[in-house]
């Protein structure tokens, strides 16, 4: 078993959805969403700053409803607050999402996701010259990655690590947990941390990694087998039944926004800018969005690969069958994922 213990942290139909009952009574006027602050959560952070989730409420019959948003680095951190009903949406990564869904599964608690947000690789970094691989990390060497063990990229380099040594656990003494925008100006500035396994937008500043030495020695899409789901959105079984008009709201939040993303990149990197406060140059948050292996989707891409790595290694006790378990039915069923 990889893990001896897991932390604490981890246009819908009419919901035929739940085998938890029917029950009639008015939904919430309050939906209470997540949301993180890098370029992956694009899609919820101009879900937020165009107040999409109030227009599908109110064009879902249920009126004037309060929106509240609350910023979280880490996925752990929000599956926290979910569970304990803090809020009623969260988002992450596919490893932590399934931990969850693996963990509540026929409890109260069971988790579903709502939609996937996006694809994107993931870069591990370095600075030091005379690393090229995994195979070349040393004791002394410091692996920065958002999350310790199932994080997207704590996941992806003990994948990786099996592949290179037979042991999916060998690098694991040598990761720390920092959030993304921290790990790569810590990378940047010569400290303890030798590498970073990052995302967007940071793994993509080319001048700020010309400048400091900074390089690419693995791209998770190797390991994975292709483009993959980085992020992702759900909420619990119970909320879902108890309010199908929110969340078939927020499923057109989700699509109207990727929308906007597809359509006028310009104002999707300006929103993302105003609204997270990241300094980074507008063009070069335009570059990233044009990039071809960027890509914003409802359906999700690939997730499976993550599922039979957990399963095996023990992480999660049960596989799901199919991508479709760990959704709520719906229009997202009929999305080509994978």
């Amino acid at each position: 078993m990889l893990y001896s213990m897991l932390t604490s942290a981890v246009r819908l139909a009419p919901l035929a959805l739940l085998a938890l009952g029917q029950i009639a009574h008015a939904e919430v006027d309050q939906i209470r969403m997540s949301r993180g602050l890098s370029l992956g959560f694009l899609p919820s952070i101009i879900m937020e700053d165009q107040k999409l989730v109030q227009k599908h409420a109110s064009e879902a019959g249920l009126g004037e409803v309060d929106v509240q948003w609350n910023s979280f680095i880490g996925g752990a951190a929000m599956n926290e607050q979910l569970l304990a009903g803090q809020v009623d949406f969260a988002g992450g990564g596919p490893p932590p999402f399934m931990v969850l869904w693996a963990r509540t599964k026929d409890t109260p608690l069971a988790v579903k996701a709502v939609a996937a947000l996006n694809s994107s690789p993931m870069f591990l970094l370095t600075r030091k010259e005379n690393v090229n691989s995994i195979a070349d990390f040393g004791p002394d060497d410091r692996i920065a990655v958002p999350g310790l063990k199932i994080s997207n990229q704590a996941v992806v380099l003990q994948m990786a690590s099996e592949k290179a040594f037979g042991d999916p656990s060998r690098l694991d003494p040598l990761t720390v947990q920092l959030g993304l925008p921290d790990a790569y100006a810590m990378l940047k500035s010569g400290t303890e941390i030798t590498a970073a396994f990052s995302g967007p937008p940071f793994q993509y500043l080319s001048e700020d990694h010309k400048a400091s030495g900074i390089r690419a020695i693995l791209n998770s899409e190797e390991v994975l087998g292709g483009p993959t789901t980085f992020l992702m959105m759900w909420t619990t079984q119970r909320f879902a039944a108890e309010n199908p008009k929110a969340v078939h709201a927020v499923y057109n939040a989700i699509a109207e926004a990727i929308h906007v993303i597809d359509s006028d990149k310009q104002k999707a990197a300006e929103i993302f800018l105003r609204v997270t406060n990241e300094r980074t140059p507008q063009e070069e948050i335009v570059r990233i969005l044009e990039d071809p292996t960027t890509r914003f989707g409802l359906a999700p891409n690939n997730i499976m690969q993550y599922a039979d790595f957990l399963s095996k290694n023990g992480v999660i006790k049960e596989r799901p069958e199919s991508w479709k378990d760990l959704f709520l039915p719906g229009p997202v069923h009929e999305l080509e994922g994978s």
